[in-house]
């Protein structure tokens, strides 16, 4: 049977775009090996193996999602050596006010910036929503070190926000552009919450038009998309949309270069932290650290977030059983700059946050792309 559209890939960027078309009335198909992709939330745990979090900003990630809990930054604190540490009320804050009321005022100007933006990806190209603001163009490929110079908050950055972009995404400072690092590091100035994800209500919602499968190679014959699955089927379609992690993508379309991912290794345990970290809620430690963060579960259980494999959990923990681990070996596309244009060809196109970080951006990618298929078959605007 020939479908109008094949989405492939169930995560934010996949279910967005499947979503939009479900409410515009197209035809499609979503094939997926796991739905949610990154959004790996466990109903029986109650806890977020992947993604953790959603911001106050997500506006159209958390059309998709339901809010747990809302995270403290009051609970946190920030480790900067072993013997170091301080909470975000603290003398060391004090110490560094100016530098805080200068980030700030960075923060509120990117937030200005960003809103038009993002509503700027919904209906037109990346490309072109960035040269629509030289603001953003530029912090588009600026190396985040260098914006924080500019600003004059370099300690508030190594001491603070560093900390907290790196338990995100396992990324370094220096090696984040200023826009994934200031997407991030709202997380900082917005409330945040735990994420839930209901997938039972998701493939409910979804009906027919749910396929679980992989697929392994994509051609185009006589006008028409053919992609094969894994489990030997055959898919037809007019259009297609690639929302697969950016790998994927690299090797349906034999690209030469995509960014460059980090690896997060995530750990459920039950048990007791070292009494240096065990009355926070969430702990977060400096870039040299193999330990990212901690973060304490509503039923007394926490998470360990590690960018080593093997990482030494009695670094943190005084003993400890283990309930569950996940490996995401390719988390986070955030080093160097290539770029994954958003249509790959006639009727094919590509979403994700291949360019930019987070769940928000992976979410418009796939409205836009929908946007594009609902022009295209009805001749209106994307709205």
């Amino acid at each position: 049977m020939i479908q109008k559209t094949i989405i492939v890939g169930g995560g934010m960027a996949g279910l967005s775009c499947a979503i939009r078309l479900l409410e515009a009335g197209q035809d499609f198909l979503l094939v997926t090996q796991s739905l949610g992709g990154r959004i790996m939330y466990s109903e029986t745990a109650g806890v977020n193996y992947g993604a953790y979090f959603v911001m106050g900003n997500y506006t159209h990630a958390r059309r998709l999602l339901a809010r747990g809990k809302r995270i403290n930054p009051l609970k946190a604190c920030f480790h900067k050596s072993e013997t170091e540490r301080y909470g975000v009320l603290s003398l060391h804050t004090l110490r560094l006010l100016p530098e805080f009321i200068r980030l700030l005022l960075a923060m509120m100007e990117f937030s200005s910036h960003y809103a038009a933006f993002k509503q700027r990806c919904l209906v037109m190209p990346l490309k072109q929503a960035l040269e629509a603001d030289p603001y953003m163009q530029e912090i588009y490929t600026q190396p985040a070190p260098q914006f924080v110079r500019q600003k004059r908050y370099p300690r508030a950055a190594a001491d603070f926000v560093s900390m907290f972009s790196y338990g995100c995404t396992g990324a370094s400072l220096d090696s984040l552009t200023t826009l994934d690092f200031l997407n991030v590091s709202m997380g900082l100035i917005v409330p945040i919450h735990n994420l839930i994800f209901n997938h039972q209500a998701m493939a409910q919602r979804l009906g027919d038009h749910l396929v679980t499968d992989s697929i392994l190679g994509i051609e185009k014959q006589a006008g028409m998309y053919i992609l094969k699955g894994s489990s030997g089927s055959l898919y037809q379609a007019e259009n297609v949309v690639l929302a697969t992690p950016a790998s994927g993508t690299q090797e349906l379309l034999g690209l030469k270069h995509i960014r460059a991912a980090t690896s997060i290794y995530v750990h459920h345990l039950r048990g007791e932290l070292k009494p240096a970290y065990r009355k926070y809620e969430i702990n977060l430690f400096p870039s040299t650290s193999e330990i990212m963060l901690t973060a304490r579960q509503s039923d007394g259980t926490f998470l360990v977030y590690s960018r080593v494999k093997g990482a030494n959990l009695n670094r943190v923990c005084d003993r400890f059983e283990p309930l569950a681990k996940v490996d995401w070996e390719k988390a986070m596309y955030v080093h160097g700059n290539a770029f994954m244009e958003q249509q790959a060809g006639e009727a094919l196109y590509v979403a994700g946050d291949h360019n930019g970080l987070g769940l928000e951006p992976a979410a418009i990618s796939g409205i836009y792309a929908a946007g594009q298929i609902i022009q295209k078959a009805t001749g209106s605007q994307p709205a």
